[in-house]
């Protein structure tokens, strides 16, 4: 039903909608769905979790709830496909968000990572929205309620199948907790990564650009662990706000510090989270994943103390040999690739 549904979706008409409110209650939102779309992933292939076609659900959503959803749907495709190049194959992945942001995350080859993501930010788990390629069967579905606390509902989730009978499970008591279906969540992968123009509306104009398909290629002597907690800091921190520096280990995240002035000010956020998650041992060997170039060494060394095992980011700094030659009086990996080829975060 959901594959029937998914397929009227892209044969519809471009349509306009109005939703419940706008990025806040007191704004009025409406939003035009895509008809000719042949991406699959577009938001107009999702369906409700009863295989209806998403325009009957628009009115009780909001702004947020649509735009995190784009969002969300990116940083699984960019964490997929980072699997893919380097490892050849797709784990399961769920991603916890809060406006646009990954707040929790985790990678593994069962159901078990919808439960890591949830401890990896226990805090920030509330009221975020789950994007996943796992299939929400009937008992996965307990599962994850279980897992979940009464206190802390999802606001939304997104998973390449839903069991109708399960939407209780995930209700609130005020608002709704919407669920989006669409079967190409789960194949996801280099496929999945955007071709068509990243369009923007600002005051008075509209920019648009090509799509950034950028995914990086890990060295290969580094260990299966590390290229594997790799690929999901550097999906993260591709889909995040910068400045961005993502924090990765053992499958989870450990912190993702986001939209700040500085990459220093990032790195200190980072260690702040991970602190306030009772996450501070999992820095010693973690990877860390930054959107783009270290203009000072002082972040390096910062992270570097906390003995992080790995740290990507791209160079293009005038101060690149410097911060390089700074890196190399600690363990830690140092490995970069050039800004203008490599520089990704959300919205470039």
């Amino acid at each position: 039903m959901n594959k029937q549904a998914t397929a009227t979706a892209k044969k519809t008409p471009s349509t306009t909608h109005l939703l419940h409110h706008g990025e806040n209650p007191h704004q009025a939102a409406r939003v035009a769905l895509d008809g000719s779309s042949s991406d699959p992933l577009a938001v107009g292939c999702f369906t409700t979790e009863k295989g209806e076609h998403l325009s009957d659900a628009l009115p009780n959503m909001s702004w947020v709830t649509l735009s995190d959803l784009s969002r969300g749907v990116d940083a699984l495709v960019r964490v997929a496909a980072a699997f893919e190049v380097n490892t050849g194959k797709v784990p399961y992945i769920a991603i916890l968000l809060q406006h646009g942001n990954a707040c929790g995350a985790a990678f593994g080859h069962t159901e078990d990572v919808l439960h890591h993501a949830i401890e990896s930010n226990y805090r920030g788990s509330f009221a975020s929205f789950l994007v996943t390629n796992v299939p929400l069967t009937q008992q996965v579905s307990l599962c994850l309620r279980q897992w979940m606390p009464a206190r802390r509902p999802f606001s939304a989730i997104a998973a390449p199948k839903i069991d109708p009978k399960t939407a209780g499970f995930f209700a609130r008591k005020s608002g709704n907790c919407h669920l989006f279906a669409n079967p190409a969540l789960g194949s996801v992968g280099v496929k999945s990564l955007p071709v068509s123009e990243n369009v923007a509306g600002i005051r008075g104009a509209t920019l648009s650009q090509s799509p950034n398909t950028y995914i990086p290629s890990f060295p290969a002597e580094w260990d299966k662990q590390l290229i594997e907690d790799m690929c999901l800091a550097w999906g993260i921190c591709a889909s995040s706000t910068s400045n961005s520096i993502t924090v990765v280990n053992n499958r989870k995240l450990v912190a993702n510090a986001v939209g700040q002035p500085c990459r220093t000010g990032a790195c200190e956020l980072a260690l702040h989270q991970a602190d306030k998650a009772g996450h501070a041992a999992n820095l010693k060997g973690a990877a860390v994943a930054s959107d783009s170039f270290f203009a000072f060494a002082d972040g390096i060394d910062m992270l570097a103390r906390k003995k992080v095992k790995a740290i990507f980011a791209t160079h293009g700094s005038m101060y690149d040999r410097e911060v390089a030659e700074h890196a190399k009086q600690f363990d830690t990996i140092f490995h970069t690739v050039p800004d203008r080829e490599a520089r990704v975060f959300a919205g470039h």
